[in-house]
């Protein structure tokens, strides 16, 4: 039985930084009996609902929220955007590299890929993707609006406004939350590995003069977030989704030229 109790290995990451499928194989895949699969009712339900966000899983989330805005230009209480920077550009003068734009998307990728390799996580293949498709969908609708919103200009300049929060960054820590959530009880190191991915993703966000550090910090409380409202989100879309199409359904994980996305194929009858 896996556990869920375990300390937020987050914390483990930072420091290691810081210092054809066919309409059969679907059918399968959605019949796969697995406990967090099984029908949601009050006869069967834990003394909470295990998908509803706790305390403990928002603080995180909202404390590196709440340092990255005090941290950023506009209110800099910290006053160490802007110091941080001046190192960067001072020691890494030439840091180059689009190693980012792939790295964010590793943690999900190899999610998917354990599950399809037949390593049981939480939820079965198709969940786990429907769960991904939830997770990435309300990231990147929160990081556009608070680019939007927020207005904070790249460190290089260049009349860039986009820079609040890191969108790379708030992918990869969606990513790495999602691996954490179904196979962090199986193995630590699933999530330590996962969160690391997402912390070097950051760094080399920094690293290239792309980001500012608060830029970084809002990325990994937003990416957390939006993992953890997928999962609140899940066991109704579960209901009105899946049990609607049945083995109509047929999903699968995609990556082409850096996007990472699912296929979703109903036969018209």
């Amino acid at each position: 039985m896996l556990c869920s109790r375990a300390p937020h290995p987050l914390l483990l990451g930072l420091l290691l930084v810081l210092g054809w499928p066919n309409t059969s194989w679907a059918q399968a895949i959605m019949q796969t009996p697995t406990p967090a699969d099984s029908v949601i009712t009050p006869a069967n339900l834990l003394p909470r609902n295990p998908y509803r966000p706790t305390l403990r899983q928002l603080a995180l989330p909202a404390l590196l929220l709440g340092v990255a805005a005090l941290g950023t230009e506009k209110v800099d209480v910290f006053e160490t955007d802007e110091a941080l920077q001046e190192e960067v550009r001072e020691h890494f003068p030439r840091f180059q590299t689009s190693l980012d734009d792939q790295l964010r998307h590793v943690p999900a990728v190899a999610t998917l890929g354990l599950s399809l390799a037949g390593v049981k996580g939480v939820h079965s293949t198709l969940n786990q993707g429907v769960i991904f498709f939830l997770a990435y969908t309300i990231n990147n609708t929160l990081t556009s609006n608070l680019k939007n919103l927020t207005q904070a200009e790249r460190p290089y300049g260049n009349q860039d406004f986009s820079s609040f929060p890191s969108q790379h960054t708030s992918a990869a820590f969606a990513a790495a939350t999602f691996m954490h959530r179904e196979y962090g009880g199986r193995s630590v190191w699933y999530s330590v590995g996962g969160y690391s991915v997402a912390t070097a993703t950051a760094a080399i966000r920094v690293l290239g003069n792309k980001h500012w550090a608060s830029d970084v910090l809002a990325g990994a409380g937003v990416g957390i977030l939006s993992t953890e409202l997928a999962y609140w989100a899940y066991p109704l879309v579960h209901r009105v989704l899946v049990r609607g199409l049945k083995e109509r359904a047929m999903v699968a994980p995609f990556y082409s030229g850096g996007a990472v996305g699912l296929v979703l194929g109903v036969p018209l009858r």
